[in-house]
Order: C-alpha cells, then structure tokens, then sequence
C-alpha cells in the first residue's frame, strides 16, 4: 500500500511540473442593454488560438423579441445574425475553421466593440470585448515555414532577431501572413461613414486596416451587409438652387442609410442594402429615383 502510495505522490509531482500547454483561452463579457429593449440580456464569449489561426465565438440573448433576427457586429460589420425562439432566447456561433452550422469567423472580437441590434437596425445590447491583455505592444511577425509563413505576435525586437517580417501591431487571427502558393485575395469589409466598405485585397493588407475578412471572393455583388439586419439605401430629395442666370437646378439625391420606417419619415425612396459610396441615387425627369 505504501508503494502504491508513493507511486501516486511521484506521478502527481512529475504532473505538476511539467508546464500546461499554452492554447486558447476564453474571455466571457456580459452584453449590456442599450435602452430599447430593457429587459435584453446576453453573453459573449470568445477564444482565439492565433498561433493555430482557430478561433470560436458565442453571442447568446435573452428576454429579446420572440421569432426576430438579430444582426451581430463587431467594430461596426455585421458579421452575422441571431435568430430567436418562441421564447425570445437564442445563441449564435461562429467558428474558424469551419465547424457544423458554425458562421464564419474573419475578424478577432477581442477588443472589439460587439453590437446585436433588431429589425429595425437598433442597438439592442452592446460590450466591448477585453483584450486578454497578454500580448499588447506585440507585432504581427511572419515567421517562413513549409506552408509560406507562420505568425506569431512578439516584440518587434523578437520579430527581428528570429528573420521575421514584421507586419505592424495587430493580432495574428485570422493569420495574415502569406502563404504558399499565395491565396486569392480576399473580400475585407472596412467601416466607414456610410457603413461598410468592401476591398479586394490581401488578407495582411486588410489586417493593417483593421477590416473583416469576409473569405476569397469578389467584391461584386458587396458582401459587406449593413451593421443592421434592415438598413436601406435611402435616396433623399434635396432643394433647388438658382443658377447664375436665375434658373433653378435641382441638386443629386443624397443617400443615407436609414431602416425602411425611418426613409420613409424622411420622404426618401429606399433602394436596398449597400453602400451610398459612390452615391447609388439618380434623379429622373419624373421625380423618381432609380437604382
């Protein structure tokens, strides 16, 4: 019995000294109502292996509309949706690689603005993801192997002294380094004054610009959807102007992205989902607007 004691107390001391493995480790922040709808709550969770370029995310709600889809954004792209049940609960879940019914995952949520917002494109519960705090001030360092480049988020002295090439501060999910044989570039989905703003580009370039890696793809039709799950191009009238000799000239439409109830209110002429960059409204002898 002795022996058989002492061999456990053995094993138990090797076990513990040899180093847990390093991988990923999950970061849970509450999402907070905005004033909508007051009795929302939710979860977000979120874990990043980037040396391993995996990652999974949860968003969970509750106490929200029964039956309704949830557009989910993080740092202002929707990058998917939530659909609830008949009891008003509902969960979605991204992954990358790609796992089950998993949504794509392109974009690292960790401190990152993540929004869930209603039908009606407001902002239902929102959070800012914490950083897990233990890589700041660390680069993007492409580091050569068999399959073009790993990286790894070190300090750029690190980066340096192992022939590294250094990508500029960053995360390292999704990978954006090069590989071989080089990828296709990929669909990035940046935000900007008119919502989203999508690029062809390579997925490091899209990283610098703090974008969303929508996957290989054109550009053409936009993939990048509004931040809201029914945001509309809204064509709006504008004034007249006089001329020099006196004669009035109408001015361009101007086109805001509004929900449909709201384009309305302004007298404007919806036109779908998309970007009002360059302006999509055309005026028509008529009045009218065509697309």
């Amino acid at each position: 019995m002795r022996k058989l004691v002492l061999s456990w107390s053995l094993a138990l001391a090797v076990v513990a000294l040899v180093p847990p493995a390093t991988g990923a480790r999950s970061i849970k922040q509450p999402l907070h109502p905005t004033g909508v709808d007051a009795n929302a709550e939710g979860m977000a969770v979120v874990s990043i292996h980037a040396k391993r370029n995996r990652g999974t995310f949860r968003v969970r709600g509750r106490n929200l509309k029964p039956g309704t889809t949830y557009g989910i954004s993080v740092a202002g792209v929707r990058i998917g949706s939530l659909t609830t049940s008949t009891a008003g609960a509902g969960v979605a879940r991204f992954s990358r690689p790609p796992r089950g019914n998993a949504q794509p995952l392109g974009v690292d949520p960790r401190g990152k603005l993540v929004e869930v917002s209603d039908d009606q494109g407001e902002d239902v519960m929102e959070t800012e993801m914490p950083d897990d705090g233990e890589d700041q001030g660390n680069v993007q360092c492409c580091l050569a192997d068999d399959d073009g480049a790993e990286c790894e988020e070190t300090t750029a002295d690190e980066c340096t002294a192992e022939g590294g090439t250094n990508l500029g501060a960053g995360t390292c999910f999704p990978n954006p380094c090069p590989t071989s044989p080089p990828t296709p570039d990929i669909q990035c989905c940046r935000p900007d004054d008119d919502g989203t703003e999508c690029e062809e580009e390579s997925a490091a370039d899209c990283s610098a610009k703090g974008g969303v890696d929508m996957g290989a793809g054109s550009c053409e039709p936009d993939p990048c959807a509004p931040t809201s799950p029914n945001v509309v191009r809204c064509c709006i009238a504008q004034g007249d102007q006089g001329d020099q000799e006196g004669e009035t000239v109408s001015e361009p439409p101007e086109c805001e992205q509004l929900t449909p109830s709201d384009c309305t209110a302004e007298r404007g002429t919806a036109i779908g989902a998309g970007s009002c960059d360059p302006n999509p409204c055309v005026s028509s002898p008529s009045g009218a607007f065509l697309n």
